[in-house]
């Protein structure tokens, strides 16, 4: 770890800089209003510590689609988005009683863009977001609805019409983000990228500012130091970003930040913590892009880089923080205890547990939610202590889906929610190897058969260094082809590791957490 900090300089800084931007929404109340609850997946009200798949579950529901975004909460009442039919033809939005778990309505409408329901592609992806007035929820397929509490449409947006059909692998997944006025969206994909500031009473955009052309999941996060203006915050493409929330005007950038496609920025006091996935072909400690930024310190359009860790890591889930203390966790599910104020990694823990949603911080503890419904809830400090240990589900019979069935369209699948596809995951694996090795020769301008400079796409060329065995700053045949086959074994069991249930978002607020799985919302209250 690479620290760039003194422990007693950091005591003189004035605790009046110590404040962050809080969401509009829960002020006066309890509440989990949008994706990580604004960005520090913070609960304010304490939680169960202990259930099972027989006590401590308050209720449950299937859903009337499948959805990979988070619930959101207020006022008693609990918000979730999904997409339904084999080709996502149905947008729905659901809300229920966090109490009781009755229904209390269900809105849907048909999608702009429809596309086919199956692991290689996302599904209702975004988590929404809700404040006093109203519901917002922006789908994959550009749709963004607003509705009063009622479930009555306010206003519709489609923002496929605005950008053109989106080019992203598996589709859009980042999350908006809002203060009292705007929405926040980011759209990056192959085509035109934009951050879009959008007003939330009318659904106009206030201001838009141009993005590179990134394929990223990352979600924008709003941050307030002291009596600064607030900022939009975008970790992705390399690069973290602060940009003007009054009109989009780049504040400052820190370059350099390979990895940051999915994990997102987290909050705390005057700090960002950035988390990024280790990069292909990259090994532990090869890579410094999970970071510590000082936002109240701004020189030169860049804030102060705290620490670099080298092996801190993320994969999915983004990295959360509990007093003092901040937690990575990686792709081969090792947990990282790092000290913020130093950088100093104090433990790293195999937590044998895979995380695709974010940890939630309650008080002194941090709940890890597993994909597979365990749940480890750890005591935030300096050393690794368990307090609980807990499942959603008996791991030997996971309850399968009881309507959702998998689109077979776009790749080779049985379609079943729930199979295991072992044949079909290693024929697409496969297929999609060949494609990638042709769409980047794709670029051989000069018909060479290698691939240098502006020949390699912007995604590819930071790996150069690790895909350029030969160090001959070129990208022969069989460079490409050791590519390739690693790409297609790295993912070699994509399709049978990410069928329900699967634990894609969590929220907590009055005393429960509210789990959501691909087709089930789960409430505990530990009774």
């Amino acid at each position: 770890m690479k620290s760039q900090i003194n422990k007693s300089i950091l005591l003189l800084i004035p605790p009046l800089i110590l404040t962050l931007f809080t969401p509009p929404t829960a002020r006066g109340g309890d509440g989990w209003t949008s994706f990580r609850n604004g960005g520090a997946s913070l609960a304010k009200s304490s939680l169960p510590t202990e259930w099972s798949p027989n006590e401590g579950i308050a209720w449950q529901h299937e859903l009337a689609g499948y959805g990979q975004s988070a619930p959101v909460i207020i006022d008693g009442k609990v918000f979730v988005s999904s997409v339904a039919g084999s080709m996502c033809e149905q947008l729905v939005l659901q809300c229920f009683d966090l109490t009781s778990g009755d229904s209390l309505w269900q809105y849907e409408r048909p999608t702009s863009t429809g596309h086919p329901s199956n692991y290689m592609n996302a599904r209702a992806a975004p988590t929404p977001l809700v404040d006093d007035d109203a519901v917002y929820a922006f789908f994959e397929t550009g749709d963004f609805v607003c509705l009063d509490h009622a479930g009555n449409l306010r206003w519709h947006r489609n923002e496929a019409k605005a950008f053109g059909k989106f080019g992203n692998n598996h589709g859009l997944g980042s999350s908006p983000a809002m203060d009292d006025q705007n929405l926040y969206l980011l759209t990056e994909h192959d085509g035109p990228s934009f951050l879009s500031a959008i007003n939330k009473k009318t659904g106009e955009t206030a201001w838009q500012t141009t993005r590179a052309s990134t394929k990223s999941w990352a979600s924008p996060i709003v941050a307030q130091v002291s009596d600064r203006d607030k900022c939009i915050v975008v970790s992705s493409g390399g690069t973290v970003t602060g940009y003007s929330a009054a009109d989009g005007t780049q504040e400052w950038q820190i370059d350099g930040i390979e990895g940051n496609s999915v994990p997102s920025p987290t909050t705390t006091e005057n700090f960002l913590l950035v988390g990024a996935r280790l990069p292909e072909f990259a090994t532990d400690g090869q890579v410094q892009a999970n970071c510590c930024l000082d936002l109240s310190q701004i020189t030169d359009g860049e804030p102060r880089v705290v620490w670099r860790a080298d092996k801190a890591i993320c994969n999915y889930a983004s990295p959360v923080t509990c007093n003092g203390y901040a937690y990575f966790m990686s792709k081969a599910n090792v947990l990282h205890c790092v000290e913020i104020a130093s950088g100093e990694m104090l433990y790293r823990k195999r937590l044998s547990l895979d995380c695709w949603a974010t940890p939630v911080v309650c008080d002194d503890a941090i709940y890890f939610f597993g994909k597979n419904g365990q749940t480890r809830i750890l005591q935030g400090g300096s050393e690794f202590t368990e307090i609980a240990s807990n499942s959603l589900w008996n791991a030997d019979a996971p309850p399968a889906p009881e309507s959702y069935a998998e689109s077979t369209a776009g790749h080779g699948g049985s379609g079943h929610g729930g199979g295991h596809g072992k044949g079909e995951s290693k024929k697409g694996g496969s297929a999609r190897s060949g494609g990638m090795i042709a769409r980047m020769m794709a670029g051989d301008a000069n018909q060479d058969g290698m691939l240098e400079g502006d020949e390699i796409g912007a995604m590819f060329r930071p790996m150069m260094p690790r895909i350029d065995t030969d160090g001959d700053g070129k990208i022969n045949q069989k460079e490409l082809e050791a590519m390739a086959k690693s790409f297609a074994e790295r993912r070699s069991n994509s399709a049978a590791s990410a069928r329900d249930p699967i634990v894609y978002g969590v929220a907590a607020a009055d005393g429960r957490i509210v789990v959501r799985t691909g087709t089930r919302l789960y409430v505990i209250d530990g009774k």
